[in-house]
């Protein structure tokens, strides 16, 4: 007597496949935001590396023991900051070897300039589109940047007595989103260090109610970082949580993990 072999119907196979296709549509979009989000957050710790490197080498190799107060040195005869060019320069060089030696396999070609001015840069919680004019003064930093040999982004640009370092981690790569790959950072004039203001967290109500002389005045009030904000910098004050990895709006997460 024979072996008997007993298969699956068409009908149970259909049944099994339908079942695979729906558990996957259920995680697949779980599973790529957590590995988008582990990305950036990847990303964001390179650049604070490569960023926090290079000065420290400029500082070795120039001999400036304050480099932000060198950096923003104010020539009032001349209405300028005297030593930006040569800071900026000498910071390049290391940056662009620092990210060399660590991307051996990355594009090491021709660096050059990038104006974003008329790219849909979104706020934090992409509600909105953040403008040159809502940034004002450290709207440089962030809309015209260079492209760097790993594919970044980065602008080192003085206003306002700051010293401003805007960076997009991932360059042209989405989501060209504030607080997720695009951050806006200042050095700290007394250790030299990356860090930013802590965002006051000021009520829609509190905001509308302030005193401005100017329309960005109140665009960058409270340094925003928030789920609900409609300000057109919703974002510039990212920096600060993503550098203590903090989620800014459910505390005791971490800062890329609760990215809206």
């Amino acid at each position: 007597m024979g072996n008997k072999f007993k298969a699956f119907t068409l009908a149970e196979v259909l049944i099994t496949l339908g079942i695979i296709g729906i558990v996957a549509a259920l995680t697949m979009p779980a599973l790529l935001a957590n590995y988008r989000k582990q990305a950036l957050a990847a990303q964001f710790k390179k650049s604070v590396s490569v960023i926090s490197q290079a000065i420290l080498f400029t500082k070795t190799e120039t001999g400036i023991e304050d480099f932000t107060q060198y950096c923003t040195d104010y020539d009032s005869k001349n209405s300028s900051y005297s030593n930006i060019t040569a800071c900026y320069n000498a910071f390049e060089k290391n940056f662009i070897k620092i990210v060399s030696r660590r991307d051996q396999g990355s594009n090491t070609g021709t660096i050059y300039d990038i104006d974003r001015s008329n790219e849909k840069i979104k706020t934090y919680n992409g509600k909105q589109t953040v403008t040159y004019n809502a940034l004002a003064g450290p709207a440089e930093a962030v809309f015209l940047a260079q492209v760097m040999p790993d594919g970044s982004f980065f602008n080192m640009h003085v206003d306002e007595g700051q010293l401003y370092i805007g960076i997009d981690t991932n360059g042209n790569k989405r989501p060209n989103q504030f607080g997720h790959d695009i951050f806006l950072f200042i050095l700290d004039p007394k250790k030299d260090f990356l860090t930013f203001y802590k965002p006051e967290n000021l009520s829609d109500e509190d905001i509308e109610n302030g005193d401005y002389e100017y329309e960005y005045q109140k665009e960058r009030k409270g340094n925003p970082c928030s789920l609900t904000s409609n300000q057109k910098a919703n974002g510039i004050g990212c920096a600060y949580y993503a550098l203590r990895d903090e989620c800014p709006n459910s505390p005791g997460k971490s800062y890329f993990n609760c990215l809206p």
